[in-house]
Parts: structure tokens; sequence; C-alpha cells
């Protein structure tokens, strides 16, 4: 039985190597919130720190949750009850949290995840092997922004990605010019983030893609399942809902409607760890297939989505880069680096990082 005895509350702010533009934003500081909870082991009376992060952004450009909410639901919901919660496993307590609110996905994620990295401490296993993974290393892609240049592409192949993801955004997409720059490079894996950018009248400019892209991701507005079913109907290309899936309901709709044949897990949006094996199952009972976003985390939630994507019913190389990737400078003693296209996953204790 564990048991929680203390939580805290750490902002933080990485600063990026260069800015990161998508269809919603330019990025250039990357806020996050810092968890830390102190965890009790009735059993073997010990106790040991577990770390999460908010992965919420500072502003309501990608979802209505960012940094400043996720903080206040945990402020004034989840911190006041948390030291009356008992529990046997992770996954209990991702109930326990449910219950709770049924709002404030980013919120209840990094506490469980804080949880998930205490519970793997005291237990002696990592998060990989508490949650079923197979693989040591995995797959990884890189995401480029807007306009991603032939360079930049050359260099992410050098590096070995396995898959390349490049932002798009519906008004200032130059279709021959992007089609010309992938078919520069046919033997490569792509795949295109539209970040809700097109309507069902411009979309149709997606189907002068080349063959050699993976999936699309999220062409339509957060809340247009039919537009995305409609479309899935008739186009060549696999879509995949990333805005769209916020909770596992999200799920359970997108499969009803056969809205894509392919979904973007990201665990801090979904609710959490617990949440994301769920869809994870539910989207290859349905022939959906699912595989690991990323949410331009530190090392500490690049870790979790490492650990998910060990899962043998993952599909696609995830959005999982080495960790020199993105900021100056990240929170970890330990740096992930990117070898053969493929990333090793996290082996010691939790979630398998170490706070600087």
């Amino acid at each position: 039985m564990y048991h929680i005895e203390n939580i805290e509350m750490l902002p933080i702010t990485l600063a990026l190597k260069k800015p990161f533009q998508t269809a919603h934003h330019v990025i250039t500081q990357r806020p996050i919130t810092l968890i830390k909870l102190n965890v009790h082991d009735f059993k073997t009376n010990t106790r040991v720190n577990g770390f999460g992060e908010i992965q919420a952004f500072n502003d309501f450009n990608y979802t209505l949750e960012n940094q400043a909410v996720s903080q206040e639901i945990i402020r004034t919901i989840i911190a006041p009850v948390i030291k009356s919660l008992y529990f046997k496993t992770p996954q209990e307590f991702a109930g326990q949290l449910a219950k709770l609110t049924p709002f404030g996905s980013f919120a209840k994620a990094s506490v469980e995840m804080a949880v998930w990295d205490a519970v793997g401490k005291l237990t002696h296993r990592s998060l990989s092997q508490m949650i079923g993974g197979v693989r040591s290393n995995v797959a990884v892609g890189i995401a480029l922004g807007v306009n991603a240049t032939h360079a930049e592409i050359e260099n992410a192949i050098n590096k070995g990605y396995q898959r390349i993801k490049i932002k798009i955004d519906a008004q200032t997409l130059e279709i021959n010019k992007l089609v010309s720059l992938i078919n520069d490079f046919p033997n490569q894996q792509f795949s295109l983030d539209a970040n809700s950018s097109f309507n069902l009248k411009n979309v149709q400019i997606l189907n002068q893609l080349p063959d050699n892209i993976d999936f699309v991701e999220q062409p339509f507005s957060e809340n247009d399942f039919v537009d995305h079913a409609c479309f899935q109907k008739t186009t060549k290309h696999v879509l995949s809902l990333d805005e769209s899936i916020n909770s596992i309901a999200d799920v359970h709709t997108m499969i009803a409607l056969r809205a894509a044949k392919a979904i973007t897990i990201k665990q801090a949006k979904i609710g959490g760890i617990t949440a994301a094996l769920t869809a994870i199952d539910e989207a290859n009972n349905a022939g959906v297939k699912p595989w690991i976003g990323g949410m331009l985390s530190s090392n500490l939630g690049r870790g979790v989505d490492l650990a998910l994507a060990s899962l043998a019913n993952v599909a696609f190389p995830g959005d999982i880069s080495e960790s020199e990737r993105y900021f100056k400078q990240d929170i970890t003693v330990e740096k992930f680096q990117l070898s053969h296209g493929t990333i090793a996953v996290p082996e010691t204790y939790g979630i398998g990082v170490t706070l600087e």
C-alpha cells in the first residue's frame, strides 16, 4: 500500500536553441512545472521522491488547459485531498484521480507520472518493465517546423531519424514546393502535421502528396470528427488525430466514427500513462494504429515517451528526439542520444532519469 505524504510544484522555463514554428504559434521558451511527490511504502516503511511534469503550454493555442490552469487544478482540487488517498498500484491511483475531476488532463497526468516514478523506485522496476515494454531501443522520428528546408531534412536523415514530420499550415502551404521537397528523398518516411489548419474546401490539395507519407496528422479542428471521417474515406493517406484526442471518450468517438486510421498518443494530454495504455489497447483492438507523439517535454517526459514506445503494439517511429535537439539545457543528468535511428529505453528504476 502506498500513500503520498507531500506534493510540491516547481515551475521552470527551458530555453529553446532556436524558435519552433507550428500552425498555432512560434515557441521560443518552454514553461514546465515539475511535480515532486514524497511517497510512502507501508510494506517496507520506505519513502522516495517521485517526479512528474505539467506539459501544458503557457497559452491556449493548443488546448484550453494551460500551465496556469493545470497548476490551479492541482492546487485547489488534487493537493487538498491527495494525502487521504491510499493505493496499491499507479493504475489504482489514476482511477482515484479520475474521480476527483473529469477535467485537467495535463494536471492529472503530471501527478500520476510522479506516482509511476515513485512506485518504480520503491519496487526496483523501470517504467518500461511496469507497463510491459518489450523493446530496449525504440525507433524515433523528428519534428521539423513550418518551412522545413532541404538541408534540415538531409541533416535529420544523416542523424538516422527514421521518420521526419514536417509541420504545414494551410494558409502558407506551397504544395508543389512541398511535393518536390519530399520527392527529393523517396526512401525516407515522412508525416505531415497540419495542426487543424485545413477545412473541407482546401483539404483536397493534400491528395497531391507522394506515397511515402506515413500519415497526415490532424488536418481539421479539434471537434471535427465527422469531417475527418469523411476525408479519411476518400483520401489515399492515413489520417492521425492529435488535437481531437483529449480523453478516452475522444478515443471512443474516433473509433466509432472511423475518423482516422492512426492515433497520436500524448500521455500528458490524454490524462496520464494509465489512460495512454488504455488508448493504445483500444486503438489496436479497433484496427487503428497508435503511435507516441511528443509534447516538447523535458528529458523527464521524454523518458515516459520512450517507455510507452517500447510497447509491442505501438506503430510508427515516435516523435522522440534526442536530448540535444531542442533545449539549451535540460533538467536531467542523463542525456538521450540517437544511435542508428533509435534511442535506448531507460532501464533504471522509475522513469529512469535523475534531476540535476
